[in-house]
């Protein structure tokens, strides 16, 4: 254990980062993201996952966060895709997945891996919420669709959140 944490303790001291004595303290990690310091947490991560002999699951979602928030969502998707294949248990991966498409407006797709998450784990909450809230967009979508057939092509493309509330009927 002494040789892990000097290990640790040399390489952040020559990264010029925080260092931590037993495991990588997520929620400073956390910190540096929220604080703009993507590439300093992003290096962090990626030498303890390739120093780590645990495989952790938290380390990745962290990565995949940081490139959310450097707008990379290839490399972002990629990792969810990786988690969902090591952890196929795990509902968090097919959600946060999930999410990044409803964003890009790929509601079907979105759907699929939400209702592949209810599989793993049919008590997790959030991916019920997420299901609803795409269920509810693609019947807003449709409706649109019918009340103005004209415009229906061009709200296929919307991201999840950039429609109107769905319009009222009227006389």
């Amino acid at each position: 254990m002494l040789p892990r944490i000097f290990a640790i303790l040399v390489i952040g001291l020559s990264l010029g980062t925080p260092t931590f004595a037993d495991d990588l303290d997520l929620d400073a990690v956390r910190s540096m993201i929220e604080n703009g310091e993507t590439r300093s947490a992003l290096e962090l991560l990626d030498h303890e996952i390739a120093s780590s002999t645990s495989d952790s699951a938290a380390l990745r979602f962290l990565r995949a966060r940081i490139f959310v928030t450097m707008g990379d969502l290839e490399k972002a998707e990629r990792i969810y895709r990786e988690l969902i294949t090591r952890y196929p248990a795990r509902p968090e991966p097919y959600n946060n997945l999930a999410h990044l498409y409803s964003a890009q407006g790929k509601l079907d797709q979105a759907a699929s891996l939400l209702r592949a998450g209810l599989y793993t784990d049919p008590a997790y909450r959030a991916l019920f919420d997420n299901l609803t809230r795409i269920y509810a967009e693609q019947a807003a979508r449709s409706l649109s669709a019918a009340l103005d057939p004209e415009d229906a092509e061009s709200r296929k493309a919307l991201p999840l959140g950039t429609l109107n509330e769905i319009p009222t009927l009227s006389d």
